[in-house]
């Protein structure tokens, strides 16, 4: 016994149905039931993305239906884009265009907008369904964060005749306010607690002074009422820092506080030249001499020279007379006068000492040295 095999190509939704397998008397061996279904893709797009699809059906039984789900377009309408393998004229007076046709059986759109939203059916040449390709088209969307006093600037390739723009304010679940309307900025835009808009080609806007008002979502629809995009505005509030009011403190705090170390700086100063002024001045030790000379013994006197000295007026103490200034700044009494070290001597000169004198113990000055005090009396001189 021999086996029977039954086999079905090509198949359409007319094959749909029961098949039944008899034997030679017409008695029932098996039974099969056969469906068919279109083949189906789905597709997710935003605005200005494209669409492409096709199906293997010779051109001269490709025919593509569109029924739009959005947009002036009534639902139950039906838009025949391809018809026995041609593109229709006429597709510009709809919602959706910009298709163009593809070999063997199919379109491709470029440039899609919202209202491109639906179904989209190849039928053959009996009218059924060879694929059915489901078309969801979703805004695009942009989430801007900011802060007062920054900008903002978006804007979508709609014509400016399509172009109308919304503006949702956080928390407002009321009807978007208008901003732009078919192209134009409105008037009573200002009428806004956001204001400050200007209008960009082709179809967007733009702010260069945010305020915190602006907060909110934007809707940018074509003519059909369809959502473009839709832009989220996300603002942050200043901090203290660099609010006005912080950077007016900081301003403030800032010369205070110059001032403050002016201030102290300046008194630190006026201390120290004060406590200069009544710091006591150095100790400098003085040799006291007595008015009276010491009579010398005669072995140690010897005659003066020929040389004669002028008569030296009498002592006056209010004024001594000082040859090469002491050290100190202020020459001091006749009483206080210190006298050299040692006395300057040499072998061939009388030597000379006072009552009540004491000599330190340094050695004696030579000629070498290079200081040498003078001093001048009516009775005595000291080279």
């Amino acid at each position: 016994m021999t086996g029977i095999y039954y086999a079905m190509v090509n198949l359409t939704q007319r094959d749909v149905g029961r098949y039944v397998l008899r034997d030679k008397e017409q008695k029932e061996e098996s039974a099969f039931i056969v469906e068919v279904k279109a083949k189906t893709n789905a597709f997710h797009r935003m605005p200005r993305e494209h669409l492409r699809f096709t199906s293997d059906l010779q051109p001269n039984s490709c025919n593509i239906k569109f029924f739009p789900e959005s947009g002036r377009e009534p639902r139950e309408r039906t838009i025949n884009i391809v018809r026995q393998g041609r593109l229709q004229e006429g597709l510009d007076k709809f919602a959706c265009v910009g298709f163009d046709l593809i070999k063997p059986c199919g379109i491709s759109n470029d440039d899609l907008q919202m209202s491109c939203k639906g179904r989209y059916e190849i039928k053959d040449q009996n009218g059924d369904t060879a694929l059915e390709v489901s078309l969801e088209m979703e805004p695009k969307t942009k989430i801007f964060d900011r802060k007062p006093g920054e900008q903002l600037s978006f804007t979508f390739d709609l014509e400016p005749s399509s172009c109308n723009i919304y503006f949702f304010p956080e928390g407002d679940s009321g009807p978007g306010k208008s901003i732009v309307g078919q192209g134009r900025l409105q008037l009573h835009s200002d009428e806004f607690d956001c204001v400050g808009f200007d209008l960009i080609k082709p179809c967007g806007i733009s702010n260069d002074d945010l305020q915190m008002s602006c907060q909110g979502r934007y809707q940018i629809k074509d003519q059909n009422g369809d959502t473009a995009v839709e832009v989220t505005l996300e603002m942050e509030p200043l901090s203290y820092a660099t609010s006005p009011i912080g950077i007016s403190a900081g301003v403030f705090l800032s010369s205070l506080f110059c001032c403050c170390v002016r201030r102290c700086c300046r008194k630190s100063a006026s201390k120290e030249d004060k406590s200069e002024s009544e710091a006591p001045e150095p100790d400098v030790q003085y040799q006291v001499y007595d008015l009276e000379p010491v009579r010398l013994r005669p072995d140690h006197l010897s005659e003066p020279s020929g040389t004669h000295y002028p008569a030296q007026p009498p002592y006056t103490p209010t004024d001594p007379l000082i040859h090469n200034h002491p050290t100190v700044d202020v020459p001091p009494a006749y009483s206080e006068v210190s006298a050299p070290p040692v006395p300057v001597h040499s072998d061939s000169e009388p030597r000379y000492e006072l009552k009540g004198m004491t000599f330190p113990s340094a050695p004696p000055l030579s000629s070498e040295s290079t200081t040498c005090d003078v001093y001048t009396s009516a009775k005595f001189n000291f080279l």
